[in-house]
């Protein structure tokens, strides 16, 4: 299945739920911001691709940031049109695929952001560094680039390929990961109470099979300075400046 009908039909109608509580992350974010001086300087754009629900695009319009959110998923989208919305803030928010740029040829973002693991969602490596590529080209010059993700370096086996990722009293959700050289199989098992009795529902698709070493490598490679590499949030954070 392909990543965007994995959202659509599967894992869209509890990601907000599988992410936990959202206000918190939200502002945890915006102290980030705050505390690497990632504020708005020249031309205040910023594009937020594969923005969700809005846990990074929220706190950059809040710092006075005029953002672009894009994303494919539209129970997402939704949920982030609620959530501007609840908040007063300005945003444009378009229904497309990241690699898209025509999408947004007009505008010339001093940041660029891609969070929650998104850039694993593309085809192949190729891809994600044609992408970045394409980060680059159309940055302004001192503008920073955004990235986190998960570094899928160690080989999962046996019974370590499960993870539980989240469960209350309704809904228990286990991630099942299966790798291979350059992809990783990602089965998202939900059993759901519904009307006392549990129900299992079931979607996998593949990622690609990134590392914290590759994607330095490709930053630098294309010209970008590193300026943060951490972990934040249970992910690889790194921001760099073109």
């Amino acid at each position: 299945m392909t990543t965007k009908k994995h959202y659509e039909s599967h894992l869209g109608n509890f990601y907000t739920w599988m992410l936990g509580d959202w206000e918190k992350k939200s502002q945890e974010f915006k102290s980030f911001l705050i505390q690497k001086n990632l504020i708005p300087k020249f031309s205040k754009k910023a594009i937020d691709m594969g923005a969700g629900n809005g846990m990074q695009a929220i706190p950059l319009a809040e710092l006075g940031y005029e953002v672009t959110a894009i994303d494919f998923n539209p129970q997402l989208l939704s949920e982030l049109n609620q959530n501007v919305k609840n908040r007063s803030l300005p945003m444009q928010l378009v229904d497309g695929e990241i690699t898209n740029f025509s999408l947004w040829k007009d505008i010339n973002p001093e940041l660029i952001l891609c969070c929650g693991d998104t850039i694993s969602h593309l085809d192949s490596f190729e891809e994600i560094k044609a992408w970045m590529e394409q980060c680059y080209t159309r940055l302004l010059p001192r503008g920073k680039f955004i990235l986190s993700f998960r570094d899928y370096s160690k080989t999962l086996q046996d019974q370590e390929r499960f993870i539980p990722v989240k469960s209350d009293e309704n809904r228990i959700h286990t991630c099942l990961l299966d790798f291979s050289d350059k992809n990783i199989l990602v089965t998202d098992l939900l059993y759901e109470k519904i009307n006392g009795d549990w129900q299992m529902s079931v979607s996998s698709y593949r990622k690609v099979r990134i590392t914290v070493a590759i994607i330095h490598n490709y930053l630098k490679e294309i010209g970008f300075r590193v300026d943060v590499s951490e972990e934040f949030q249970r992910m690889n954070l790194v921001v760099s400046t073109k």
